[in-house]
């Protein structure tokens, strides 16, 4: 019997109510031996009632002796946009974004600094009007305290001349003076001037520039010697606090989407405030992210790989030595596999980004946390020689769930902690001296009951290697969980690809595959080739083989499940994606018609030439078609014509499953129009099909579209499945 609309609602709500840690920070005046340690975390929530994410603060006192954790109320700080506590603990900065009364409906920004249990001074930036709003995204923003904790540093957008048209009735009586009248007078004809954008998710990002606070005098500085070419991002101060180091993306030629993309050409800069000078630390032609400085100052760390080709991809941890600004890797690009110091497999580094505080006291050890086939590991290593450790959970030989680290305070480490069958929670360990990592010791600092519908599934890691083929690359993996003790032909099967292509599934909690298998589904989650997490050549090996080899892994991992799980039904097969894994599934239905019975794409890449002239990654189109994107050549025919022969929408014509369609209007990445023109194509072939249009970006994230998404897609496959 179909499950009712209403119990996946019962079973959403629920499900929402479960919050997922954000952050943490260990506070400098817990963190020495035998003290009580003050963690502060972090944590996201959907307010289903509000329609949005919420976020809260929690403070956790942890007494070593005990390994207990005391717990205060939990405080809403959905209006910090981002908050930093300086070295001292004694200040603390936040950004803070609050609802305008104004007409326009845009937020206001204030910069808040409390000192000694109070707000010490409130800065209002809009009526400063020093620059444009301070970038808050993962990939631009800072907020930093100098060392002496009187300067703030930040990245906001650059300000820009106001502008009207050229005719523009003014009032009569004016009583600035002439002079002023000209200074301010707006820039006549220039209001629909295009200004280039950095793509979806950070639309009104045009050209960034770094800002200095002085709380002493309570000015606002733009930093002006950065060339206008780059745009400037992610910075923080030298030790001295006589300088600044950063990442700076290239303008030219294109700004090309940044969210989600590692392979951006940029430089890790250096300037310096005293002389003025600006200097580049990386070498030319890579992209790099995430400086960080060792807590004596002597080494700066970053994370860099080559730019261009796949949009992720594996990346190196470079080491710079401040004194000689000598440029060395510590971990290079991992190829397969390598074997580390205990014994364990090693894919490579694969994170977006490295935790703000990731130094071993005695600043000779990196702490990270990246992919590794179905799972999330992480490791420190020694920058002396190279040695790498994974810090294992909970004892050697462990393999089920992921785990990220969050911070890093004078050996005291702080990890989110989960997996398929238990939401992520913290935990907290002291560095075992070097050479000795892998004996690490946790002590859970929250604790969640196990939801009791996850805690009845199954869970299998699934290694599988391609069938006839000769590639040089044949190894993927899959990751099934469904309920445990039913029938055999019972449960119906959902094939869900991730998106990307470069990206992957980990052991970690998903609320969307708690609904699926709490009303009875098996969902297999297929990492193929070309996913990150397996060592480089693995990523390397799709681009020209999308349509083809992901598709057949997926299938095969399909056909493999329901060879090892007797209780699924063949005969109930569904298919859901998105993105990339939208690319798959309309893939899958059209080259495996009679093995699906429906289909679930959401905001799906269908035909990869129309896409290469509207997205705001073109270069994704000619990557993953075998060509070489360039800015200043029109595509030629024999371009489309690859992009063409691997898209779905050739194999329209023989797809027989009903098939949902789920777009964002406000998607850059995938225009929607690319989900529209597979809704025409199916409906005109007598295919039943159906299509919801969000008011939402490339994500459906919202927390309203989540819910609306999620839920019909399940009602979609309980009417289908039959």
């Amino acid at each position: 019997m179909a499950v009712e609309a209403d119990t996946i609602v019962k079973i959403f709500k629920a499900a929402a109510q479960q919050p997922a840690p954000a952050s943490a920070w260990i506070l400098k005046s817990g963190a020495a031996p035998g003290k009580s340690i003050t963690l502060l975390s972090k944590w996201s929530q959907r307010n289903l009632e509000r329609g949005k994410m919420v976020k809260f603060q929690q403070t956790h006192i942890i007494d070593p002796s005990t390994s207990k954790a005391t717990d205060m109320l939990p405080v809403d700080v959905s209006t910090e946009s981002l908050s930093r506590i300086s070295n001292s603990d004694e200040h603390r900065a936040i950004l803070r974004e609050v609802p305008s009364n104004g007409s326009n409906g845009a937020n206001k920004q204030y910069l808040e600094i409390w000192k000694h249990h109070q707000l010490y001074q409130n800065y209002d930036l809009g009526a400063l009007d020093v620059h444009g709003d301070v970038y808050t995204d993962d990939d631009f923003s800072a907020l930093e305290w100098s060392p002496c904790e009187t300067k703030i540093l930040y990245v906001a957008e650059c300000k820009v001349p106001k502008s009207e048209p050229f005719y523009k009735p003014k009032p009569q009586d004016s009583k600035e003076s002439k002079e002023n009248e000209l200074e301010k007078a707006p820039q006549k004809g220039e209001e629909y001037t295009y200004r280039a954008e950095w793509g979806e998710l950070l639309v009104g990002k045009h050209q960034s520039v770094v800002v200095i606070c002085d709380l002493k005098t309570g000015l606002l500085t733009r930093l002006d010697k950065i060339p206008s070419s780059y745009s400037p991002a992610q910075v923080l101060w030298t030790p001295d606090g006589n300088g600044i180091v950063g990442v700076a993306f290239k303008n030219e030629p294109r700004r090309l989407g940044l969210v989600y993309c590692t392979n951006r050409e940029s430089i890790i800069f250096h300037l310096s405030l005293d002389k003025g000078e600006f200097s580049i630390l990386s070498t030319a032609g890579e992209a790099v992210r995430s400086p960080r400085f060792s807590p004596n100052g002597e080494y700066l760390i970053w994370l860099q790989r080559k730019a261009g080709g796949p949009h992720h991809a594996g990346q190196q941890l470079m080491c710079c030595s401040w004194k000689t600004k000598k440029v060395l890797p510590i971990i290079g690009l991992v190829n397969s596999q390598t074997s580390i110091a205990n014994g364990r497999p090693f894919y490579g580094i694969y994170a977006s980004r490295l935790p703000k505080r990731c130094w071993s006291m005695d600043s000779q050890r990196v702490l990270f946390s990246t992919p590794q086939l179905c799972r999330v590991a992480s490791y420190v290593v020694d920058i002396r020689n190279g040695d790498v450790t994974e810090l294992v959970w909970p004892f050697e030989g462990a393999t089920e769930g992921s785990g990220t680290i969050l911070d890093v305070l004078q050996n005291t480490v702080v990890m989110s902690r989960g997996s398929l069958r238990e939401p992520a929670g913290l935990v907290l360990a002291d560095l075992p001296p070097s050479g000795q990592e892998h004996t690490v010791k946790w002590m859970q600092v929250t604790t969640w009951m196990p939801p009791t519908d996850l805690q009845k599934c199954h869970v299998q890691y699934m290694p599988l290697v391609a069938k006839n083929t000769s590639d040089s690359v044949r190894d993927f993996n899959a990751i099934y969980i469904g309920p445990q003790g039913k029938p055999n032909g019972s449960v119906p099967l959902i094939v869900f690809p991730h998106g990307g292509p470069h990206s992957c599934f980990t052991d970690e909690y998903s609320l969307g595959v708690r609904l699926m298998v709490t009303i009875g589904y098996g969902v297999l989650m297929v990492n193929y080739r070309g996913s990150i997490g397996s060592g480089d050549d693995s990523v390397n090996f799709l681009p020209k083989r999308v349509g083809d080899a992901d598709v057949k892994d997926v299938h095969q991992a399909a056909q493999a499940a329901l060879e090892q799980f007797p209780c699924l039904n063949p005969k109930k097969c569904v298919l859901f994606g998105g993105s990339h894994g939208g690319f798959l599934v309309t893939h899958l239905s059209g080259q495996y018609p009679d093995n699906y019975c429906a289909v679930v794409a959401r905001n799906p890449v269908v035909d990869i030439a129309c896409m290469s002239g509207i997205s705001d990654i073109p270069d994704w189109c000619y990557t993953e078609a075998g060509l070489v994107y360039n800015p200043a050549s029109v595509v030629t025919k024999d371009e489309l014509d690859a992009m063409r022969r691997c898209s779905p929408i050739q194999y329209a014509s023989n797809v027989k499953a009903p098939t949902l369609l789920m777009l964002g209007k406000k998607d850059l990445r995938v225009p929607y129009s690319q989900g529209l023109l597979y809704y025409h194509t199916l409906h005109a072939n007598g295919v039943t099909t159906k299509v919801h249009v969000y008011e939402d970006v490339h994500g459906l994230g919202n927390v309203p579209v989540e819910m609306d998404s999620i839920i019909n897609s399940l009602l979609w496959f309980e009417e289908h499945i039959g």
